[in-house]
């Protein structure tokens, strides 16, 4: 039995390779570009641009394309998310800083490590101890309080890495004289939101003022027709701002622990003459 003659094979008609390549100007890149630079979705890149924190692309037919600028704020917005800084916050501190300065805010931001002004080493803690010196076991939305004021880094389901220690031995000492697990809570939050906006002025007013230093410096830079000569910062005056900072770490930290006593000594002496003017 003779067998049938093969088939031919059939060859697959050819496509072209897909290329995702966009002729623009030198150092542009697409949404999707600045995303892999960057670490940030396409989807926060968009909806910050909604937002205003960062200006639309320049449109290249139906293509929108970003540029350093661009990757500069978003690296800017991207730190100070992950610092804590809310959106509303974080606008109005780009509102203030000069145009052309987020690569150097980017870079005096990577100056400092998450750790540059904390004065405790963070200690890890299982979550299902949190609360346990008071008489009775927290409720699941004390906890969820505990782990979620930003003073806690959620590192698995049962497990925290506590900022600072110190405030959790305090609260040990208030269990101790039986105030009540929400007090503690309403204090710590309360706490919490005063020194964050205190930690804010602080921010806006010397790390604002550093950025336009730096802005100042990089415009000296530049030729007439406006393009840096030396695109990157002078060694020199990052590790002079850096020192600065040094400085100033301290002296921030002090001015309210500094200010506290005597704040708090004058609300007590309001509070008990209030209480004594009152009828009995």
């Amino acid at each position: 039995m003779t067998a049938p003659p093969a088939r031919p094979k059939r060859t697959p008609p050819h496509k072209p390779a897909r290329t995702d390549a966009v002729t623009g100007l030198p150092g542009e890149m697409t949404v999707e570009a600045l995303a892999e630079r960057t670490g940030v979705s396409v989807r926060n890149i968009r909806a910050y641009q909604t937002a205003g924190l960062i200006a639309p692309p320049r449109l290249h037919g139906r293509t929108g394309l970003y540029d350093a600028e661009h990757q500069g704020k978003l690296e800017l917005i991207r730190d100070l998310r992950k610092q804590g800084f809310k959106l509303d916050a974080i606008k109005g501190m780009l509102d203030d800083t000069p145009a052309g300065a987020w690569t150097e805010y980017a870079l005096i931001n990577s100056l400092f490590s998450t750790t540059f002004f904390t004065v405790e080493k963070p200690q890890r803690k299982a979550l299902s101890e949190m609360a346990a010196h008071w008489a009775q076991p927290a409720t699941q939305a004390q906890k969820d309080r505990l782990s979620e004021n930003g003073l806690y880094r959620r590192l698995a389901a049962d497990e925290v890495e506590m900022l600072s220690p110190s405030l959790e031995r305090i609260g040990i000492q208030l269990a101790e004289l039986d105030v009540p697990l929400d007090t503690v809570l309403d204090l710590q939050d309360e706490l919490i939101r005063h020194s964050r906006a205190i930690a804010q002025v602080y921010v806006r007013q010397l790390f604002l003022a550093m950025v336009r230093t730096l802005a100042e410096h990089r415009v000296k830079q530049q030729s007439p027709a406006g393009h840096a000569t030396n695109p990157s910062v002078d060694p020199a005056l990052a590790e002079s701002i850096k020192g600065l900072f040094e400085r100033l770490r301290p002296l921030a930290i002090g001015s309210v622990t500094a200010a506290f006593p005597v704040i708090l000594q004058q609300e007590f002496d309001r509070a008990v003459q209030e209480a004594l003017k009152r009828p009995s």
